[in-house]
């Protein structure tokens, strides 16, 4: 018999562990991990079965709980049984449940493409490579540490400065690792963000997120997990979070979510239903709508009566489109659906002076190409959607974090909203697109809501960085074009203190044969796997260190972003 079968055999000779003739699972796994005696010692009695599961440690016996329980959970093993746990069910990676891991993703691009972000069409190609890694609990110490700030300057209506005084309630926009730089923000706003607004990757295999190898549900889970955790910290108990995804893993989202932030605090799943570009799915449906999920921190909440103002009769009549009618005494209305196939007037003058009240379903069109507020960024939302998230759950000089900034959708819109703000985005292209877009506002911009707003311009932003360290090593290694430019920033990089304490330096150069064998685009994957994960940026507690080229201004503003 294999050891399936010795184990099955063996484990009904317990009469604890049968109901009705049959072995219970739940029962077994639970004996296992209290260390039953009774279980152990039967489990001893087989050869077999103690070969694979005890360890012998200078004559103790080590049992491996954790195997054993995985093998019993295999789904060869007892594949009637109804459920892994009892009272137990959620998402679940290599047959551990997600919310027990502490498994950390980070991801990081070719710092020199241009991401486009979000979703846009299916079938458009990308250039993006992206690198994914995820790192064991065992694997990270420094790592979420809070980091050191660089390249700290403020933007006004006189331009850009760099001789300031740092203020906690600036505006501010980061640059780096959105994982880290959310536990270094953990140091200063625990607890004091208002609403949190994220448009992550939507885990396409053509979305703007361009992986090296497929990110695949479980890594993307692990990704949003770690850093939805974070989020819900940084929330005050009156906090709100927005997470826009679509179909592709929005139902697991959903589950992920329930279990971070509890099922009793989710909200409302809201219908973002657009029209212009669209998919047909398997079914032969048009896709035309995404899904936002709506959670709270707590019980407690803010949330403002959301009414649509409407311009003209015009353009509501447009947005409805239904025939104006002008009853007997010559009021004009339209006929809205009441439910049960009933209808209801809707009086123009009322809905110009009152508004209407918006529902979970939000039929606003995407960007076009010949939409005014279109900054170059493919997927970039509208302002209009933004709008109605932030006057909703969002107070007048709250705080807004959007940690996948993106174009700066999220932070355009509070600008205007006379909301405080905070955003993350780690592609390089943030100073060409989201700084510049955020000019524009303090500027004066007449784009998105500016109208409806009346914006008339000003206020101002902090910007700042990550302070790099390792990560300068990735950098270079992405840009490189030849094997000649990766050997000497592998020369450079085994002379540093950057280098994985996995890897053996003169291995690899007794085995450089076989690297130069290497495609080039295999070489700079072996060189980013080799770096310190722990050491990608400076840490805080570091900062007075000279090898890290940390400036004595840069220091100052560091010491107002953590209040010391």
């Amino acid at each position: 018999m294999n050891l399936l079968e010795q184990l099955t055999e063996l484990l009904s000779t317990d009469e604890r562990l049968t109901i009705n003739g049959k072995l219970a699972k739940n029962k077994v796994v639970e004996l296992a991990l209290s260390l039953d005696p009774s279980l152990l010692k039967l489990l001893l009695s087989n050869p077999k079965v103690k070969s694979h599961f005890f360890t012998d440690v200078d004559g103790t016996l080590i049992f491996d709980k954790v195997a054993f329980q995985r093998f019993v959970n295999n789904k060869s093993f007892l594949p009637d049984s109804f459920t892994r746990f009892k009272n137990k069910i959620g998402l679940s990676v290599d047959s551990k449940y997600l919310d027990d891991s502490k498994d950390v993703v980070l991801v990081w691009p070719y710092k020199d493409c241009v991401l486009e972000g979000g979703q846009t069409k299916e079938e458009q190609k990308r250039q993006e490579v992206f690198w994914n890694k995820t790192l064991a609990p065992e694997q990270v110490d420094t790592l979420i540490a809070p980091k050191a700030l660089s390249n700290f300057s403020k933007y006004d209506a006189s331009g850009k400065n760099s001789n300031f005084t740092f203020d906690k309630k600036d505006n501010l926009i980061i640059k780096g690792n959105n994982l880290l730089a959310l536990y270094t923000l953990k140091e200063r706003y625990l607890g004091e963000i208002d609403l949190i607004y994220i448009d992550p990757p939507f885990n396409t295999e053509n979305d703007s997120f361009g992986y090296n190898d497929k990110f695949n549900r479980s890594t993307w889970l692990t990704f949003m997990k770690n850093r939805l955790e974070v989020a819900r910290d940084l929330l005050s108990d009156r906090g709100t979070i927005y997470v826009h995804v679509d179909h592709n893993e929005g139902h697991y989202l959903k589950v992920l979510m329930d279990e971070i932030f509890g099922e009793s605090n989710f909200r409302n799943d809201i219908i973002w239903r657009y029209s212009g570009w669209n998919k047909k799915l398997k079914t032969g449906f048009e896709h035309r709508h995404d899904t936002i999920f709506m959670y709270g921190k707590s019980d407690l909440q803010y949330f403002e009566s959301f009414f649509e103002k409407w311009a003209s009769k015009e353009e509501y009549v447009k947005k409805r489109k239904q025939k104006l009618s002008v009853d007997e005494d010559g009021r004009e209305y339209v006929l809205s659906d009441a439910g049960n196939g009933k209808k209801v007037k809707m009086f123009i003058e009322d809905v110009l002076e009152k508004g209407v009240v918006v529902d979970d379903v939000w039929d606003l069109d995407k960007l076009n190409n010949s939409a005014k507020e279109k900054v170059n960024f493919e997927s970039q939302k509208r302002e209009k959607l933004l709008e109605r998230i932030i006057k909703a759950s969002c107070p007048e000089g709250g705080i807004v974090l959007d940690y996948h900034l993106g174009s700066g959708t999220t932070a355009a819109t509070a600008h205007k909203l006379n909301r405080r703000y905070i955003g993350i985005e780690q592609m390089d292209y943030i100073n060409d697109i989201t700084v510049n877009r955020l000019k524009n506002v303090i500027a004066g911009d007449l784009e998105g809501i500016s109208k409806e707003v009346n914006w008339q311009g000003g206020g101002s932003f902090v910007y700042c960085e990550l302070a790099e360290l390792a990560s300068k090593y990735s950098d270079r290694i992405e840009q490189a074009k030849n094997s000649e430019e990766l050997a000497a920033i592998w020369n450079d990089l085994k002379e540093s203190s950057n280098l994985s304490y996995k890897v053996d330096p003169k291995s690899f150069d007794k085995n450089i044969q076989s690297f130069d064998e290497l495609t080039l685009e295999d070489q700079k994957r072996f060189l980013i796997e080799v770096i310190d994960k722990n050491q990608l940026y400076v840490n805080y507690s570091e900062i007075d260190d000279e090898a890290n080229g940390i400036s004595e201004l840069d220091k100052k503003y560091n010491k107002q972003f953590y209040g010391v």
